[in-house]
């Protein structure tokens, strides 16, 4: 597989997956099997997309896939220490079973 990136001066809107950073707009290009260009093709008529928005979403989702997570916030978050204290089991009830 041939990459080739090219830098322009645009800019591309941000992107929620990626957070709010403006990112300086680069060209992706690579040659597919046949096969392969169906599958992309398939996959973006199905969900209503462009072969390029398409391209873009796995590119960014295989990105993200491989990222390390101990750089996370969701990860790297402290506990907090709340005023009252509140059995595990009053919250368990209170997110599983309240109606």
């Amino acid at each position: 597989m041939r990459i080739y990136i090219e830098q322009t001066k645009g800019r591309i809107p941000p992107s929620p997956l990626l957070g709010t950073k403006l990112a300086p707009r680069k060209v992706v290009q690579t040659n597919l099997e046949e096969d392969d260009c169906e599958m992309l093709s398939s996959v973006a008529k199905r969900e209503g997309l462009t072969i390029k928005k398409a391209a873009r979403r796995a590119l960014l989702e295989r990105s993200l896939s491989n990222l390390d997570l101990k750089q996370d916030p969701l990860f790297t978050l402290k506990p907090v220490k709340f005023r009252a204290k509140i059995r595990a089991s009053e919250i368990d009830r209170f997110l599983y079973y309240a109606k």
